[in-house]
């Protein structure tokens, strides 16, 4: 329970410090100042929301080190002092993470409402505006196609992503929702990674897939300029595949002079080295706080931050994810409170892509060893 900056647990009265967010317990002599014992151990929380090598950096600033959960007795008697204190009220900044992420799940949701439209009405529809490919002119230069398809109100120069060669552009407001075209390309069953301006679709009323290869401009529209988007701020186009073709369309609001961005898939992320992975994807809305940023060493394995080798561990099995996304070598390891009431570790991602360059910001938990029983 919070009472104006004041957190009140039962028997027990920590003052939270302005200076470093802290929470100490005033009555306890056996920690240094600004941690508190929990059972044989010193920590400290911090409630402000930080990034992830920053929290570490401030916990060796303090003399001391991340929480080092290396067994399920200290791992349980601090989760345990966290719901006693009540740190469930502690602000996690991830509501604009939130609208990211309903925002996401508004557009998946369109998506499959506008198949659905189109498998009944198709382009006719009039509940979605189509543009059509500009018409080609008679006796046109063949590798000229892709480029002279751009609709009016559209534009094919330089991309604002660096080495990206040309993109497409608008040059007028386009809606949310509306559908750029159909994406043409050569229709073939060769699946490769070197395909950068291909969609994988599914074969309709039989299994398997084919490819749609726009990389000769030839045989393709302009959609084949659309690059990919390095953040979510810049991510304004969305591929719809239905009907066994890709559709494009705007994800939201598109200003007049913005370069059209789509995902091409998280194959083509990590061609580019981007990671397209939204926290709430791992979080889920559980309640977290950072714990530790891990290392992986080749010839160590895992280690904490203050070096010592992780030899438990509590990681919560996501059935649902499906992805390939790699963690990078130094990842934090975050201490999570889920809908089932209990408490699970979760592997930090790279998250830059929703959250800017500095990552997830989270509360974090430092330890102190140099008072822990048995440590001198």
């Amino acid at each position: 329970m919070t009472i104006e900056g004041v957190v009140v647990a039962t028997g027990l009265l920590l003052v939270l410090h302005l200076t470093g967010f802290l929470f100490e317990d005033t009555r306890n002599g056996e920690c240094r100042p600004g941690f508190v014992r929990v059972d044989q151990w010193c920590f400290s929380f911090h409630t402000k929301p930080t990034s992830m090598l920053q929290s570490s950096d401030v916990c060796h600033q303090h003399g001391a080190h991340m929480a080092v959960l290396d067994s399920q007795e200290k791992e349980k008697a601090l989760t345990e002092y966290i719901e006693q204190i009540g740190f469930f009220d502690i602000y996690q900044e991830r509501k604009e993470l939130y609208k990211i992420a309903q925002h996401e799940w508004d557009v998946q949701t369109e998506k499959n409402k506008f198949c659905e439209d189109y498998k009944l009405h198709g382009i006719q529809s009039d509940k979605y505006r189509h543009i059509p490919n500009a018409k080609i002119p008679l006796g046109s230069p063949p590798h000229l196609r892709a480029n002279l398809s751009t609709p009016q109100g559209f534009s094919i120069k330089l991309s604002n992503i660096p080495g990206a060669g040309l993109g497409a552009w608008t040059d007028e407001f386009v809606p949310q929702y509306t559908i750029l075209g159909v994406y043409e390309g050569v229709i073939h069953t060769r699946e490769s990674d070197s395909d950068l301006y291909s969609w994988q679709v599914d074969r309709q009323g039989s299994k398997g897939t084919y490819v749609i290869d726009a990389a000769d401009p030839a045989c393709s529209n302009w959609l084949r300029f659309f690059n990919s988007p390095t953040t979510n701020r810049e991510e304004n186009v969305i591929s719809v595949p239905c009907a066994g073709i890709v559709f494009y369309m705007t994800s939201r609001d598109v200003e007049p002079g913005t370069e059209l961005l789509v995902w091409y898939g998280d194959g083509y992320g990590r061609f580019l080295g981007v990671n397209r992975i939204h926290p709430e994807y791992d979080l889920n809305g559980s309640v977290a706080l950072r714990a530790n940023v891990i290392t992986y060493i080749e010839d160590k394995g895992l280690v904490f931050d203050d070096w010592t080798p992780v030899t438990y561990q509590h990681w919560f099995n996501n059935d649902d994810d499906k992805s390939q996304t790699m963690l990078d070598q130094i990842f934090g390891l975050l201490l999570t409170y889920h809908h089932d009431n209990k408490w699970y570790w979760v592997a930090e991602r790279n998250y830059t892509y929703y959250t800017g360059h500095e990552g997830l910001k989270l509360p974090f938990i430092c330890e102190d060893s140099t008072n822990n029983s048995g440590v001198v």
